[in-house]
């Protein structure tokens, strides 16, 4: 049993490429000028080089490794590896003489930076630098299809034993490798069979990651700092920060408690922060794998690592402990399938994405971690430093690193695609990574939904002031805050009923399935305008289907609400208003009310962003999306007169109301106050929060009986002075009339359970 032995052994003729390396040579293809795949290392040499040792040393470099003198060309029956014989092949050290640092810097990065033809030559460069007699940087790059990462260190200490021995005038004394990469590329095909062939182990391991993977998101939609650009240009940066001892300490034990690895926490940890970031449970992050499983491939430059595909489908209100669970489940599975190339698993899964280059296929995260000793780099007479920084490539939107050090930390590092991301969101990721791992070390039973991923800090420049007094007014008794938000108590809303009427708008229903969908799509353009916890957004919209969209938009994206009339937004006192006491620098209207609005609020008009707002993803928004965990104390509602409702209190006040009147699933409610009332809000609010419908149909005033008729209102509210008008013979299904002004005169007839609003909507 077992697997065929990896031997060296006859080769054919044409030598095709390793699963793995035909889509390097795809990408190749399409973009042979990008330096996406390119492998650099880069050395400072200080002491007295010699620089013909080092020359005769890389000779030994490229012969020792036959993947360094292999070539890419393509025949009728597509790519194969052509090697060049040892005694033609040959690198040339390019020396160049440099001006100070800077100069050094901008050389280094030109050799670096460019691309590789793989069909043509051997894709291998060299070039060494000369600062001063003394200090000289060599730099080394090869392309992805011929090596990998792992391949750097013994390709190092293969170079450094050929120059201390090309300094004696020797040639260096090393084992010959027992195998080359050609015959890892044979071997591999043979060993895992073809996909189409059943009973393969390519096939069995194919259905596996078919099976596991269907129907996972094609792309985390991460909050960015910039749109993602058609073609990414690939330019990365990183940021390091250290996870202490004791932390580190702490994961290694709850790893134990769990029955899982080091790897398996960070796995999760990574995935609860991504989820709720992204606003999905559903969450694949990639990890690479270094693909020697023999022991024979441990000193050979190659292209050997894979990269799985690892799937967790969670659920905000899961433990931690429960997350880990998961994971360990999907890394154990994925790693017992990790033979077949990720670029076959791509092929059957995904195959659309596999020829695109706009964002990685699969995932757009990437966890790795490095346990490997790094190479101790010794060279006779002379002091050796890696250059840092030299790969400012990001293949990855994200990628985040972990290298455990000898003084037991974990060092950490942030990879991130410069196109969508700063530096500061970089840092910020990196801090909530920390965060989401302090708290499930401390509590491994802690709800992941729950877990605060922002610092306080963050929330005070979120949140900035503090807001007016949130304490009781002096009509009526205080009320208690709820520690719940109203997106909470709406996304319950919808969960319950999702079909159940929300709206109707000149007698046409909304469901709260779709306007919980409608609603999702706009507070996401709302939060990619920078709309969030903090913010107050003024809605300039008459009272439709329209109007609650964006009432419940702004509210999920985090953002306080203030109605507006559009007719009373146009003076200079109000737009000053609007401008600079609410600090508003996004609202939501429509083109018949944009002119009357002020210029100072960014507008969002809602019948001429309907393409925007319709590509937008229409699944529920959670607070992750909001950057920081939406609270209960958050403002809310902000009146014109700069009152305050926090969510809280809303949600208080709503369930004291909804008894108060009676309102219930069954209700039908409408509201004929202006829209810059504090009841306009309410109303909706009163009606949302209890699964009623609400009717939004404008009308003049003396055909309002004639609508609380027609669509059957079970609860309407109004000041006294328009129910004085109503027909109340009329209004058969009318239950209980809320004064929105208070009871003053006396004159309604008792036909209707009338309730004064004497205990106003303040908290």
């Amino acid at each position: 049993g077992g697997r065929k032995a990896l031997v060296a052994g006859p080769r054919p003729d044409r030598i095709p490429l390793s699963l793995a390396q035909q889509r390097m040579w795809f990408l190749n293809r399409l973009e042979p000028e990008s330096a996406a795949y390119n492998i650099p290392f880069a050395l400072r040499l200080t002491g007295r080089l010699d620089t013909d040792a080092l020359q005769a040393a890389l000779q030994d470099l490229v012969v020792r490794h036959e993947s360094l003198r292999t070539y890419y060309p393509e025949d009728a029956d597509g790519p194969h590896q052509v090697i060049v014989p040892a005694d033609s092949a040959d690198l040339d050290l390019a020396q160049v003489v440099v001006e100070g640092e800077d100069d050094l810097r901008a050389r280094m990065m030109d050799l670096l930076g460019r691309g590789f033809d793989v069909t043509s030559r051997a894709p291998l460069r060299a070039g060494l630098f000369r600062l001063s007699d003394d200090v000289h940087v060599f730099v080394f790059v090869v392309h992805h299809i011929s090596a990998d990462g792992l391949s750097m260190a013994p390709t190092a200490r293969d170079l450094m034993i050929a120059y201390a021995a090309r300094c004696q005038s020797e040639a260096p004394q090393w084992s010959p490798l027992p195998v080359q990469y050609a015959d890892y590329a044979l071997w591999q095909r043979e060993v895992l069979g073809s996909a189409e062939e059943p009973g393969t182990v390519a096939a069995a391991q194919l259905e596996y990651w078919e099976r596991t993977l269907a129907g996972a998101p094609e792309a985390l939609e991460l909050p960015t700092d910039r749109p993602r650009p058609a073609e990414p240009s690939m330019h990365g940066a990183e940021i390091a920060f250290t996870i202490p001892v004791d932390l580190h300490s702490a994961l290694e034990s709850l790893a134990q408690e769990q029955g899982s690895s080091l790897f398996m926490v960070a796995h999760s940890a990574l995935s609860v922060l991504l989820a709720r970031l992204s606003g999905t449970w559903d969450v694949t992050v990639g990890t690479p794998v270094a693909g020697r499983g023999e022991a024979v491939l441990d000193d050979l430059a190659g292209m050997f690592v894979n990269t799985l595909a690892l799937r967790t489908e969670l659920s905000s209100a899961m433990t931690f402990a429960e997350v880990v669970a998961v994971a360990r489940e999907t890394d154990l599975c994925a790693f017992s399938y990790a033979d077949v190339p990720f670029e076959s698993v791509v092929g059957a899964v995904a195959p659309a994405s596999a020829r695109s280059t706009g964002r990685h296929p699969l995932f757009q995260t990437v966890l790795s971690f490095q346990n490997q000793q790094r190479a101790s780099l010794e060279l006779p007479g002379l002091t050796v430093d890696v250059v840092p920084d030299v790969d400012s490539v990001a293949k990855f939107d994200l990628q985040l690193t972990l290298i455990p050090t000898p003084l037991g930390e974990l060092e950490a590092l942030v990879t991130y695609a410069t196109d969508l991301f700063d530096e500061s969101t970089a840092v910020t990721f990196g801090q909530r990574f920390v965060r989401v791992l302090e708290a499930v070390a401390a509590d491994p039973l802690a709800v992941v939904g729950d877990i605060e991923i922002a610092s306080d800090e963050e929330r005070a420049q979120l949140l900035g002031e503090p807001v007016a007094d949130e304490t009781s007014s002096d009509t009526g008794d205080a009320v208690l805050p709820s520690d719940s938000t109203v997106p909470q108590i709406l996304a319950s809303v919808v969960e319950a009923d999702p079909e159940a009427p929300a709206l109707s708008d000149n007698g046409e229903e909304t469901t709260y399935s779709d306007l919980a969908q409608q609603a999702a799509r706009l507070a996401r353009v709302l939060i990619a305008e920078g709309v969030g916890p903090g913010h107050r957004v003024p809605v300039a919209v008459p009272r439709s289907a329209d109007m609650v969209v964006a009432v419940w938009a702004v509210l999920e994206s985090g953002a306080a609400l203030t109605l507006v009339e559009a007719e009373d937004a146009g003076p200079a006192t109000n737009s000053e208003t609007l401008t600079f006491e609410l600090e508003a620098k996004v609202g939501i209207t429509t083109t018949a009310n944009v002119a009357a609005l002020p210029d100072g609020v960014a507008w969002i008009v809602l019948d001429t962003s309907r393409a925007q707002i319709d590509a937008q993803s229409s699944r529920p928004v959670t607070y992750a999306e909001r950057i920081t965990r939406l609270r209960p104390e958050d403002p809310a509602v902000v009146g014109l007169d700069g009152t305050v409702l926090t969510h809280g209190h809303i949600v208080a006040l709503a369930d004291r109301d909804r008894a108060r009147f009676d309102i219930t699933y069954e209700s039908r409610t409408a509201c004929t106050e202006t829209l810059s009332s504090s009841w306009s809000a309410m109303e909706l609010l009163l009606a949302m929060t209890a699964g009623a419908a609400t009717v939004v149909t404008g009308v003049a005033e003396g055909e309002i009986t004639d609508l609380l008729a027609d669509e059957w209102v079970t609860h309407a509210f109004m000041p006294e002075q328009q129910a004085l008008g109503l027909d109340l013979e009329e209004l058969e299904d009318l239950e209980v009339l809320i004064l929105t002004g208070g009871q003053q005169s006396g004159q309604m007839p008792n036909i209707a359970r009338v309730i004064a609003d004497t205990e106003t909507w303040t908290a």
